[in-house]
């Protein structure tokens, strides 16, 4: 067979291989995807509807007011208040009452019997008003329907019975206790009654009139002027009291409507009192210190205060004199009138004293008369007041037994489940698709024949045909009898001088090390089978033990990139933490770094692939083949194959830069 028709077998088995590992791949994404999705529905349906449903069961109460009475004896009533009869239908006595009614019922649950029913119940039932009417709304949850609406059927009934009840206890009590204090007072004015009348007859007194009582009429017109000189004495004393007493520091007898003068200095202090107030709204007290034309209305202003002063006792100095002059003519008037009453002085006071004392007793008699009445009132305004205040209820909506759960909504929450299930099921596949992504396949695949002998064809040709045949799919097994070579070698991804330079500059510092060493052209294995004694740090060298030692030179500042802590000779070169480095974690420190310096295809930056860079480094300036060996260990026949279609054509040479350039910075 010739070499074209090999290539060709082998061609077609290298795509019977890629669609192999698609499948693979595709049965590895449907069965993570089915199986979080699967999962999580399950999961999250068991717990929807295992949920236990609430129902709920309402009714409306219109609480329609009675309209006080009118009209000027209607009674002052406090009118009800609805947010205490909303507190009220939720109340633990209300529901107390409930509960002994309810407890014998059919649909109660047993459950309540065991318990503290009354707050149970408390926890079950709202009342709320709507807004902008009267309505009140009454709503029970809970998980028997049936429950429900006779539990509020019963509290709307419990209610109403309720309320005439405690309307009428409020009444009767407060009747009671007004009823008893209108009788006391009645009792009190008889027996005020009777003495007044004793009093009355036992001093020959006829009425409350002056002028009916013949002791006090001769003396009638003496005693009036005596009491106008007295009232004028009275008078004449108080103003002269209160004049000494303004000038002792008391309040000013002279006021500025008597005075002009006064009233002038006082109106001009108003005024600039005013300007002062005003400018302190505008500048700080400091500026009011230094500018003149407020310290000129300071000076103005004290001026004007000190003349008031000045008028003002000159003022009360006469008006003291006319005081004083008052005084003495109505001493000398009461003085006279006095000795005219001097002859019957001691029947007129006599008289004037029982006179006196029985109208004080009449007037406490009409001061009893008085709180008898007003209590009297007060027992018809309770009597009337508290049927005002009762309210009426109306039973706008009455309960009824629930159909359907108010809540949980199954069918909502179990689309949210399965949209839930869906998202993380597809960000699962994703998560894992991204660590186990396919190398990247070339795009064209370098086929070196020159280095395939015939006689390896020959060879690959002599192998049973039942093994090619289980090998192929079923078209490729009818059609080629002879088995295919395997794919041809594909180098890893060669990084370019800026990937690289981003790629060191987002590395972390142990792995910065173990890349550093990878670009000279050691393997991940050998890495991290170094030790502290292999490094030479004055020779700048690593020695490379095993069957095939070698002694790899380091960059100029190569040294540089490794740790320097004192350890043992024995101990890995390269740790991480506590523990000698592996190679995962070389893998996985430069696919972090990588992601982190937005390298494109950053699955692709491997240990494979920065030494590979390494060695296309070298061969493509012509190094020759022997003298790469001893720099980065020996290769397979196959990848030397590879390498060589990356060297330049002529003969090698042994002088060639083999430092990278982003080892040299």
């Amino acid at each position: 067979m010739s070499s074209k028709a090999f290539f060709e077998r082998a061609d077609r088995a290298g795509g019977y291989e890629a669609e192999q590992r698609s499948r693979q791949a595709n049965r590895r994404r449907l069965l993570v995807f089915v199986s979080v999705f699967v999962v999580l529905s399950l999961v999250g349906l068991v717990y929807d509807y295992s949920r236990p449903a609430i129902y709920r069961s309402s009714a409306r109460l219109n609480f329609v007011p009675v309209a006080p009475p009118s009209g000027p004896d209607a009674p002052d009533v406090k009118p009800y208040a609805l947010r205490d009869e909303v507190q009220y239908l939720t109340s633990r006595p209300l529901l107390a009452t409930v509960w002994a009614d309810l407890k014998d019922a059919a649909a109660t649950p047993a459950i309540l019997q065991s318990v503290d029913a009354p707050a149970v119940l408390q926890t079950m039932l709202t009342a709320t008003q709507v807004p902008g009417t009267n309505v009140v709304l009454l709503e029970a949850r809970g998980r028997e329907p049936a429950f429900l609406s006779l539990f509020v059927d019963r509290l709307v009934t419990a209610y109403r019975t309720g309320l005439d009840q405690r309307y009428r206890s409020g009444s009767a009590t407060a009747l009671a206790e007004a009823d008893g204090e209108s009788r006391k007072l009645d009792a009190s004015v008889a027996d005020k009654r009777r003495e007044v009348d004793a009093f009355r007859t036992r001093n020959n007194i006829v009425s409350t009139d002056r002028d009916d009582n013949q002791v006090l009429s001769g003396v009638k017109g003496v005693g009036t002027a005596l009491n106008t000189a007295n009232e004028k004495l009275v008078a004449a004393q108080a103003k002269l009291a209160t004049l000494q007493g303004a000038g002792a520091g008391g309040p000013s007898a002279v006021r500025a409507k008597d005075d002009p003068v006064l009233a002038a200095l006082e109106q001009q202090a108003i005024g600039i009192r005013a300007d002062l107030r005003e400018t302190a709204r505008t500048f700080t007290p400091e500026y009011m210190q230094i500018d003149p034309r407020v310290r000129a209305l300071r000076a103005r202003l004290a001026e004007l205060e000190e003349q008031m002063t000045v008028q003002r006792q000159a003022g009360r100095q006469g008006a003291l004199q006319d005081a004083t002059d008052e005084l003495n003519t109505a001493r000398a008037a009461v003085a006279a009138l006095r000795q005219q009453l001097a002859a019957d002085q001691a029947s007129v006071q006599s008289f004037t004293s029982r006179f006196n004392q029985y109208k004080g007793l009449q007037e406490e008699l009409t001061h009893l008369e008085q709180l008898r009445q007003k209590a009297a009132d007060r027992v018809a305004v309770l009597d009337a007041g508290e049927r005002v205040r009762m309210p009426k209820v109306d039973v706008v909506e009455a309960a009824s037994t629930p159909q359907a759960p108010e809540s949980p909504l199954y069918a909502r929450d179990a689309g949210l489940v399965l949209a839930a299930a869906l998202l993380v099921a597809l960000a699962t596949m994703g998560v894992v698709e991204l660590f186990n992504r396919p190398p990247r396949q070339p795009a064209t695949i370098v086929v070196p024949q020159a280095w395939v002998p015939q006689a390896a064809i020959d060879q690959a040709m002599a192998l049973p045909q039942a093994a090619n045949v289980a090998a192929l799919p079923d078209e490729s097994a009818r059609s080629m009898p002879t088995p295919a070579l395997p794919a041809p070698q594909r180098l890893p991804r060669e990084l370019t001088t800026s990937e690289l330079d981003l790629l060191i500059d987002a590395t972390q510092r142990e792995v910065r090390a173990a890349a550093a060493l990878l670009l000279t052209g050691l393997t991940a294995s050998e890495i991290v089978g170094l030790r502290r004694g292999d490094v030479d740090r004055a020779a700048a060298t690593v020695t490379i033990a095993g069957v095939d030692e070698r002694v790899v030179a380091l960059p100029p500042n190569g040294i540089d990139w490794l740790p320097r802590d004192e350890e043992p000779a024995d101990a890995a070169l390269l740790a991480v933490g506590k523990r000698p480095m592996n190679e995962a974690d070389i893998e996985t420190g430069l696919l972090y770094a990588a992601h982190d310096a937005g390298i494109a295809e950053a699955d692709e930056v491997t240990p494979q692939a920065l030494r590979h860079t390494c060695i296309a480094f070298l061969v493509r300036q012509g190094l020759r083949f022997g003298d790469l060996a001893r720099i980065v260990g020996p290769l397979p026949a196959d990848r030397l194959a590879a390498y060589k279609r990356l060297a330049p054509d002529g003969p090698s040479i042994a002088a060639v830069e083999r430092v990278l350039p982003v080892l040299r910075r």
